[in-house]
């Protein structure tokens, strides 16, 4: 049976993109998995692609719940964002994830629906998913906020398109800024800023406002000045 012209699967190329990767993932990350991270309906059209798409590199990774996903497909596509990177070692001397925990309050049920929270851990060889659910745990991570390991040289990958300027300063940490950072941003329409991980919570969640999609007004606006017809004010009207 002839396939030209026929569309390509959309949902088939997903799973065989995360197969891929899937094999290729240190059996350290993948002990205990539990499959994929829920996707959009397969008959359903994907989200058009932001503006900078391809600056985010579509790598398999592992979720805090043992759930693999495309990091832009499945998380950054279509979503208003905010994300981190950090490692639970690191936490311990630089602490910023407890900061980042109250930045939940401010937004409420807003996470995991309009907005997204995803912590990258820089040290994926030692932070395991079991490892980050404990650390979830601890800070109390509510839905709509992930925790990320993979393949070491993904998460690098996906460090330095965030964080690091320049080229062949991957290991440079003079340059990373990666763990004093926060990036947020709307996806699709290319809108992405930068403040410190430290900074006061309300002050990080009002930073996602401004980025998040509004909805539509309630009422059609109104015009404002003159009805269309009507003199203009202090003008002489002749009574013939």
């Amino acid at each position: 049976m002839s396939t030209q012209g026929k569309k390509p699967d959309p949902g088939q190329n997903r799973r065989r993109l995360l197969a891929a990767g899937a094999a290729s993932l240190p059996q350290l990350a993948l002990d205990g998995a539990e499959g994929l991270l829920a996707a959009p309906a397969e008959t359903c059209e994907r989200p058009k692609r932001g503006p900078k798409a391809d600056h985010f590199p579509n790598v398999v990774v592992v979720t805090h719940e043992k759930q693999q996903a495309l990091f832009y497909d499945d998380l950054l596509r279509d979503r208003t964002v905010m994300v981190n990177c950090f490692s639970i070692a690191h936490d311990a001397h630089y602490p910023v994830t407890a900061n980042l925990a109250k930045v939940q309050d401010y937004l409420g049920d807003r996470l995991g629906t309009d907005i997204f929270m995803y912590s990258l851990t820089t040290d994926p060889t030692n932070d395991t998913p079991d490892a980050l659910a404990d650390f979830a745990r601890r800070h109390g991570a509510r839905r709509g906020w992930r925790f990320l390991t993979g393949r070491p040289e993904d998460m690098d990958l996906l460090r330095g398109r965030l964080f690091v300027h320049g080229r062949g300063v991957r290991r440079d940490f003079a340059r990373d800024c990666s763990q004093g950072l926060v990036r947020y941003g709307n996806e699709a329409v290319g809108l992405w800023g930068a403040v410190p991980t430290k900074s006061d919570p309300a002050w990080l969640a009002r930073r996602l406002d401004w980025v998040a999609p509004k909805p539509p007004p309630a009422q059609a606006p109104r015009r404002r000045g003159p009805t269309p017809g009507s003199p203009f004010p202090g003008a002489v009207v002749d009574p013939a």
